[in-house]
C-alpha cells in the first residue's frame, strides 16, 4: 500500500511568565473570545522578510532569486519578541519537496525583516532563531539610537500561567489579521481540536487554524503558537 504524507496544522504548545488572567472558568467563551479580540489582538502582528534564495542541484547552480514574504506572528513579549512559522518565512522545505532527485541543497539569506505595526509603520528586526523541527523561528526588534524606542509599544499575548489540557473536540479560537488589501483587520477564527499527540512533543491538531496566530481555549487560556506540521 502507498502511503502519503498528510500536512496538518498543529499547535505547538509552549508556556511563558504569567501576564494576565482574561477569563474565569465558566464563563461564555464567545464572549471571553470577543473580550480578546477587542483588548488583546495587537498580540498578533504581519511581519514582512525580503529573502534571497539560491538552489544548487546536480552540481548545477540556479541564479538567486530574491522573494518578499509576509507572515503572521505572536508577539511573546513587551520587548518584543515574535515567534512564528518558519515554514511561511523559508521557502527551504517548499523547495525541496519540489526538486527531483537527491542532493539539492538551498541557502536562504535574509536581507531585510520588518515587523509591521498597526499604525503602518515597520519596526525594523532581526531572526534571532530557526528551528526546522518545531517550524519555528523568533524575531527581535534592531534597536535605533536615533528613533525614541520607547514610542514603540508591543502588546505580548495574554498568559495566565495555566497549562489547560484540551481534549479532541474542545472548541478553540485564534486570533488573526486579514491581509493589506482587508486593512489588516484583526479576526478571530473558530476551531476544534481534532487530536492530541503527546510524544515526542505535545501537539493539538486542530481544524481552522493560521500558522503563526496564538490560539485560546474556552476559558481564555492561551494554548500556542499554529506551527506546519508534515
Amino acid at each position: 500500500m502507498k502511503l502519503r504524507t498528510i500536512r496538518l496544522f498543529a499547535l505547538l504548545a509552549f508556556s511563558l511568565a504569567a501576564f494576565s488572567a482574561l477569563a474565569k472558568k465558566g464563563a461564555d467563551p464567545i464572549k471571553t473570545w470577543r473580550t480578546l479580540l477587542k483588548e488583546r489582538s495587537e498580540c498578533v502582528t504581519w511581519v514582512s522578510a525580503t529573502v534571497k534564495v539560491e538552489i544548487s542541484s546536480g552540481g548545477r547552480s540556479y541564479p538567486p532569486q530574491e522573494q518578499k514574504l509576509e507572515a503572521l506572528g505572536t508577539v511573546l513579549s513587551k520587548d518584543g519578541l515574535v515567534a512564528l512559522s518558519l515554514t511561511k518565512v523559508d521557502p527551504t522545505a517548499s523547495i525541496l519537496s519540489r526538486v527531483r532527485g537527491g542532493g539539492a541543497s538551498v541557502n536562504v539569506n535574509y536581507s531585510e525583516v520588518n515587523i509591521l505595526m498597526q499604525d503602518g509603520s515597520e519596526v525594523p528586526a532581526k531572526l534571532l532563531l530557526k528551528d526546522s523541527d518545531l517550524d519555528l523561528a523568533f524575531l527581535l526588534p534592531l534597536k535605533d539610537e536615533k528613533k525614541n524606542d520607547e514610542n514603540i509599544v508591543f502588546q505580548p499575548v495574554p498568559s495566565s500561567g495555566k497549562k489547560p489540557k484540551p481534549q479532541p473536540l474542545d472548541e478553540v479560537a485564534s486570533l488573526g489579521k486579514l491581509s493589506r488589501n482587508l486593512y489588516r483587520q484583526s479576526t478571530l477564527m473558530r476551531g476544534w481540536v481534532n487530536a492530541v499527540i503527546e510524544k515526542p512533543r505535545e501537539y493539538y491538531v486542530i481544524d481552522r487554524l493560521s500558522p503563526g496566530t496564538p490560539v485560546f481555549d474556552a476559558s481564555g487560556n492561551w494554548l500556542g503558537i499554529g506551527v506546519y506540521k508534515m
